[in-house]
């Protein structure tokens, strides 16, 4: 085999593995879904480890079984401050089809209770669909579905009690091969009685091949039992892959009118 012919064989091998690996990139934003799935055969494993502070007065209101027979001196102004583990898997079930679980894993430290919970959250399984996709890769449409089962001990702000499912559809697309637009909407049927519609935003900025940022906003509708109005979340990120098949985020945020003061969360994730 002359130079030049070995040459072009070494080049389609590298674009071909390349392509692979950018197919499996891991999704970025938080709040939205994105474009970013394993190949079909392929796998993705990664962890959350996150941590965040609620006003626990506001979670006794709209979360009332969790505080049954306890009181809550909104005066006191006491904090439930919550660590959580959550491993996750994603495989390339079929073409443009891909299932995920996740089981998490929390602990809380109420003020209010004096006392501290270690425990699993509710356990969750999906799947998301690649339903549209133009020919590079933008703009494109996920229609998804989430489970959750009541793994989770509700008395202890760990779970919703009942399962769950989450029905949603995210549609986004790429401007000048750097700036990612995600539209996300989403229904969530027993978070309370008549259930609870969600919608979120995300932008992400790709500074290079490796690094990007990203900014991401959600608001849902409002709590029964809550004092306050249309709870609204903020999210900011740094996404960095230091090599093809790894990827490793760090995001930080908080919140208006909602139990939540402010969060944050590292992500890693190998995609094989």
């Amino acid at each position: 085999m002359n130079m030049k012919r070995l040459g072009l064989v070494i080049t389609a091998a590298v674009t071909i593995v390349t392509s692979g690996w950018a197919q499996s990139e891991s999704m970025r934003p938080l709040f939205t879904r994105e474009n970013r799935f394993p190949e079909t055969g392929k796998a993705e494993v990664g962890i959350f480890a996150g941590y965040a502070q609620y006003d626990e007065y506001f979670v006794s209101q709209i979360a009332p079984k969790a505080y049954e027979g306890v009181y809550v001196n909104k005066n006191a102004d006491p904090k439930l401050k919550s660590a959580s583990l959550v491993p996750y898997v994603k495989y390339g079930l079929l073409k443009n089809l891909t299932v995920y679980t996740k089981v998490p894993v929390s602990y809380n430290k109420s003020d209010a209770k004096d006392k501290n919970n270690t425990g699993f959250n509710d356990i969750a399984v999906g799947a998301e669909l690649l339903a549209y996709e133009y020919t590079y890769k933008y703009p494109w449409v996920i229609p998804y579905i989430e489970v959750t089962f009541p793994s989770g001990d509700e008395k202890e702000y760990m779970g919703n009690g009942e399962m769950d499912g989450i029905f949603g559809i995210a549609v986004g697309t790429t401007t000048f091969d750097k700036y990612t637009w995600i539209l996300d909407g989403r229904y969530d049927a027993n978070v309370s009685d008549n259930g609870r519609f969600e919608g979120a935003a995300s932008f992400i900025w790709d500074l290079s091949d490796q690094f990007s940022v990203l900014a991401e906003a959600k608001v849902t509708e409002k709590a029964p039992g809550s004092p306050k109005d249309v709870p609204l979340y903020f999210n900011g990120g740094i996404c960095y892959r230091p090599i093809e098949q790894l990827s490793i985020n760090i995001y930080g945020g908080t919140s208006a009118n909602a139990e939540e003061n402010g969060h944050g969360t590292l992500k890693v994730a190998y995609s094989f």
